[in-house]
C-alpha cells in the first residue's frame, strides 16, 4: 500500500483551534446577534411586549414626528452630543498641545491627575455637581453672592447646560490624552521644514501638524460622541424634565414595560451612532497622512515665558475644575447636609453604616464584574488568537460581532437581551445573575479581544510554529507559548473591563433584580432620594477600588494610567 505524505499530513491536521473557534460564535450567536434581530423585529411592531411576528408597524418611529416628548429627546441627544463633542475639542486639543509641545512644570502630574475623571463613574460626578450648582450648591451661592449687585443669577445645573457641562468635564480626557500622544509623537522635521522655507507658526500647525493628528482627533471626538449620546446617569440624575434617548428607553421599559416601543428608539440610537462611525472614517481616511522619512527629529518644546505662563495656567483650571466633583464627594461623605458656603454635621455614619446596609451591593458587584471580567478575557483572547493566527472563514463576521458592541449604549444592549430572554422566550433569564454577566460580557469583551489582537499583530509567529513543527499540539502550543507572550495584553484589557464594570450603571439599570442590586445601583438610588451623604461615601469607597487596581497595573507594568483607557 502506498503512502501519501501530503494525505497523512491533511489527517494529521489539528481542528482543535477550528472547534473551539465555534464557541464564541455560538455565544455571540445566541447572545448578541439574535438579541439584535429580535430588537429590529420588535422595532415594527405596535407598543407592547408582546412579540408579534405577523404585526407590522411603524408606531415606534412615526413618534419621532408626531410625539413632541420624542421630538425633544431626539433634538436633546443631538444637541448634547454634538455640543459635548465640540466642547471636548476645544478644551482637549489645547491641554494636549500645551502638556506636548511647551515646556511647562509636572507635565507626569497634569497626564495623571487628567485621566481622573474617567475613572470616576460618570453618574457620581453628576450629582457633585447638584451639591457644587445645585439649587443650594456651594459654588453657586458663592457665585449668586458675587453677582447679586449687578443683578445676575446663575442657573442651577439642572437640565441641558447641566448635561453638557458634567458630560465635558467627564469626556474630555479621550481627547487631551490622544491629542497629547499625536502631539508629542509627531516628526518634527516636517515642521522644521516649514520653518525653514518661512511658513509662520499657524500656517505650519494649519498645513503639517493639524493633518497629522487628524486621525487621533477623529478617534477621541468618536470615544467622546459615542459615551455622550449613549449616557444614561448624567441625564437622569440632572437632566431633569430633558429627556434624551437612554432615558426615553428607561421610561418605555421601566414605566410601561413597552419593549417594543423601547426597541424602536434602540435602532435610532444606534443608527445615528453607525452614521457618526462611518462619518468619521471617511472624514479620517481622506486626510490622513504618515511620515515615510526613517529618520526622527525631536520636538522642540516652547520655553517663552508667556507661553509657558499661559500653558501652565489653562491646564492647571480645566483640571482643578474638573476635579471638583472627586474633591466634593470626599469631604460630603463625612457630613450630614451641604447648605450654602460649608457643609454641616460631621459624620462617620455614612461609612460605618456600609459593612451592614451595604454588604449584599458590595457582593454583587464584586461577584459580577469579576466572573465577567474573567470570562470575557477567555474570550476574548481565544477569539483575538484564532481571528489573528488562523484566519478562518467567518473571523471577519466574528471581528464585526465582537466590535458591535462598543458603540451600543448599554441601554440598548439590556434592551435587546430583555425582547430575546424575557415573558414567554424558551429561556427565561430576567432578574438573574446570569443575564446581566453575560451583558456585561457582550459590552466588554472587545476591550480584551483588541488589545490581544493588536498585542498578536506585533508578535512573529515563529516561537508558535517551532512549537509546532516540535510535535506539540494546538492546545499545548497556545497554552505554553501563547499565552505567555500575550498575557500582559490579557491582563490590560481584563483590567480596563473590571474597572469599568465595578462602575457601570447603563447597562445594570434595566436587568437587575432585588438580589442583583449592585453599588452603582445603590448609589443611584441614595441619589434619588436625596441621601447625598450616603451616595457620596459609595462613591468614595468605589473610587477608590478602582483607582487602585489601575495603579497596581501601572506598576506592575510600567504602563500609564492613560494607556489603559484610550482604548474606551
Amino acid at each position: 500500500m502506498s503512502h501519501d505524505p501530503v494525505n497523512a499530513k491533511k489527517m494529521r491536521k489539528d481542528i482543535t483551534p477550528y472547534l473551539i473557534f465555534t464557541i464564541p460564535l455560538v455565544f455571540m450567536m445566541i447572545f448578541l446577534m439574535y438579541p439584535m434581530v429580535l430588537t429590529i423585529l420588535r422595532a415594527f411592531m405596535p407598543s407592547g411586549n408582546k412579540l408579534q411576528p405577523g404585526a407590522f408597524s411603524l408606531d415606534g418611529f412615526t413618534k419621532f414626528f408626531t410625539s413632541s416628548m420624542y421630538k425633544k429627546a431626539l433634538n436633546n441627544s443631538f444637541i448634547v452630543s454634538l455640543s459635548v463633542t465640540g466642547l471636548c475639542i476645544l478644551i482637549g486639543v489645547p491641554m494636549g498641545y500645551f502638556v506636548a509641545r511647551v515646556k511647562i512644570p509636572g507635565k507626569n502630574f497634569m497626564l495623571s491627575l487628567g485621566i481622573l475623571p474617567i475613572i470616576m463613574p460618570s453618574f457620581v460626578g453628576a450629582f457633585t455637581w447638584v451639591i457644587l450648582l445645585g439649587r443650594q450648591g456651594v459654588v453657586r451661592h458663592f457665585l449668586n453672592l458675587l453677582l447679586a449687585p449687578l443683578g445676575i443669577t446663575i442657573p442651577t445645573i439642572y437640565g441641558m447646560f447641566g448635561m453638557i457641562l458634567c458630560m465635558t468635564l467627564t469626556y474630555y480626557p479621550f481627547v487631551f490624552q490622544l491629542a497629547y500622544g499625536a502631539f508629542a509623537s509627531a516628526n518634527a522635521l516636517l515642521e522644521e521644514a516649514g520653518m525653514l522655507m518661512g511658513a509662520s507658526r499657524w500656517h505650519i500647525f494649519r498645513t503639517i501638524t493639524f493633518p497629522l493628528i487628524l486621525p487621533s482627533l477623529g478617534a477621541g471626538a468618536l470615544l467622546v460622541f459615542v459615551r455622550a449620546i449613549g449616557n444614561f446617569g448624567i441625564p437622569a440624575i440632572i437632566g431633569g424634565d430633558k429627556y434624551v434617548l437612554p432615558t426615553l428607553i428607561y421610561f418605555r421599559v421601566n414605566g410601561f414595560w413597552d419593549l417594543n416601543g423601547a426597541a424602536s428608539i434602540a435602532i435610532v440610537n444606534v443608527a445615528i451612532t453607525a452614521l457618526v462611525l462611518y462619518l468619521q472614517k471617511r472624514i479620517v481616511s481622506r486626510h490622513e497622512y504618515e511620515t515615510i522619512s526613517a529618520t526622527h527629529s525631536e520636538i522642540k518644546q516652547h520655553d517663552g515665558k508667556a507661553i509657558r505662563i499661559i500653558a501652565f495656567v489653562y491646564c492647571a483650571i480645566i483640571l482643578v475644575v474638573s476635579l471638583l466633583p472627586q474633591i466634593t464627594i470626599i469631604v460630603m461623605s463625612f457630613f450630614e447636609k451641604w447648605v450654602g458656603l460649608f457643609p454641616e454635621g460631621f459624620t462617620l455614619r455614612h461609612y460605618t453604616r456600609i459593612p451592614a446596609h451595604s454588604h449584599k451591593e458590595l457582593f454583587n458587584t464584586f461577584y459580577l464584574s469579576i466572573m465577567a471580567t474573567v470570562l470575557a478575557a477567555l474570550l476574548g483572547s481565544l477569539v483575538a488568537y484564532i481571528t489573528e493566527r488562523k484566519k478562518p472563514k467567518g473571523a471577519a463576521l466574528l471581528d464585526m460581532s465582537i466590535m458591535m458592541p462598543f458603540i451600543l449604549p448599554g441601554t440598548v444592549v439590556s434592551v435587546a437581551l430583555l425582547s430575546a430572554f424575557s415573558g414567554n422566550s424558551i429561556i427565561k433569564l430576567t432578574g438573574t445573575y446570569t443575564i446581566i454577566v453575560i451583558s456585561y460580557m457582550v459590552r466588554r469583551t472587545p476591550y480584551v479581544y483588541r488589545s490581544v489582537a493588536a498585542s498578536l499583530s506585533q508578535l512573529n509567529p515563529s516561537l508558535e510554529e517551532a512549537s509546532t513543527i516540535a510535535g506539540a499540539n494546538w492546545f499545548y502550543t497556545f497554552r505554553r507559548v501563547s499565552v505567555p507572550l500575550i498575557m500582559p495584553a490579557i491582563i490590560s484589557g481584563s483590567i480596563l473591563t473590571l474597572t469599568t464594570l465595578l462602575q457601570e450603571l447603563s447597562t445594570t439599570i434595566l436587568l437587575y433584580s432585588s438580589k442583583t442590586r449592585t453599588v452603582p445601583i445603590q448609589i443611584y438610588g441614595a441619589v434619588a432620594d436625596g441621601k447625598l451623604g450616603e451616595a457620596s461615601a459609595l462613591s468614595v469607597v468605589l473610587l477608590i477600588v478602582v483607582f487602585v487596581i489601575v495603579y497596581a497595573m501601572n506598576r506592575k507594568q510600567g504602563k500609564s494610567i492613560a494607556s489603559a483607557f484610550k482604548m474606551g
